[in-house]
């Protein structure tokens, strides 16, 4: 066999094994969810109905003509009913859409807001339970506006995820995505590569989650601190200390672990705290891990997830569509 054919042969193999990889990966992505699939999934139920019935009303045709008998048997027609009050756990999943779209994904907004209201950590509903922190709280106060700082410090982290390249796409696309209809291969190709941009940024930067996650833990112990004492919120050093906290967070300023835990430390003490008493940890450290494959990008071992491990655990126990 001459070289010529030879080339011939490998060119042709290249090209049935290029075909045929393309084909398994197009196989493999039709396997995966949509976004108008996670969008349904993300829509609470009653709203799902309300919508179907909007979009099955408007489908209507129209009455043919104009006359007297039409319009009087359309100012007779009943009004359109409401939409159903949402149950908790709907309004929770609606809360939980606004505040990604209105808040996490929007840069505009600082990464954390928390000293300007800093007297209402005492009346803070977030940790009605020490042990474990109410998810529920948490999306319905930023949904709400509430400004609650307990919350505020815990968000930094959540914002800085939903702003990584690519998330603004797959969050755009999520919602923008019509429920009834399949949006193609190419377009769910399109979803997939912001999904893998944005797990590829968090990989790439778990060193800024780590400060943002670390700075965050200081300034949220400070507002356990003045929940505890309340009469903190009128001090002007812990104003100052906390707005110092603020500014370093949103501006990614500098930053050393072990002289910020020296300070919150001496904070503590002036204030006449025990550190452990409000669940501060001096030796604390942050160290994230992002999960990513090609459905999910998520991240652990941080001082957030353990807020919420409780809730986590419920909602992973809970049986779907309940």
């Amino acid at each position: 066999m001459n070289a010529k054919n030879l080339l011939k042969i490998l060119g042709i193999s290249f090209v049935i094994s290029a075909v045929g990889l393309l084909g398994f990966l197009f196989w493999g992505l039709s396997k995966l969810p949509s976004a108008s699939d996670l969008k349904k999934a993300l829509t609470p139920p009653a709203l799902q109905k309300s919508a179907h019935a909007n979009s099955t009303e408007s489908a209507k045709p129209l009455a043919a003509n104009n006359s007297e008998a039409s319009v009087a048997a359309a100012d007779s027609s009943p009004a359109p009913t409401a939409p159903p009050a949402l149950s908790a756990r709907e309004k929770l999943a609606q809360d939980t859409v606004d505040v990604l779209l209105k808040d996490f994904a929007d840069p505009r907004k600082p990464l954390v807001d928390g000293c300007r209201n800093l007297e209402k950590a005492a009346q803070s509903g977030l940790l009605r339970d020490p042990q474990n922190a109410s998810a529920k709280y948490f999306f319905s106060s930023l949904s709400d506006g509430n400004h609650d700082p307990m919350v505020e410090t815990a968000a930094p982290i959540l914002r800085f995820i939903f702003r990584a390249p690519g998330m603004e796409q797959v969050v755009e696309q999520i919602m923008s995505a019509d429920a009834q209809n399949d949006q193609g291969l190419l377009k769910k190709a399109e979803f997939y590569y912001e999904i893998y941009r944005a797990g590829d940024y968090l990989q790439k930067h778990t060193s800024e989650m780590d400060q943002i996650l670390q700075k965050s833990y200081n300034m949220h112990y400070l507002a356990r601190a003045v929940a505890a004492k309340p009469e903190l919120a009128k001090d002007s050093a812990t104003l100052d200390f906390c707005d110092q906290m603020e500014k370093n967070i949103n501006a990614g300023g500098e930053f050393d672990a072990d002289e910020a835990a020296s300070e919150m430390s001496k904070f503590l003490d002036s204030a006449g705290l025990d550190a452990k008493a409000i669940g501060y940890d001096p030796a604390y450290r942050s160290k994230v891990k992002v999960q990513f494959n090609s459905t999910r990008v998520g991240v652990n071992d941080s001082w957030v997830v353990s807020l919420f491990a409780r809730d986590i655990e419920r909602a992973q126990k809970a049986p779907s569509g309940k």
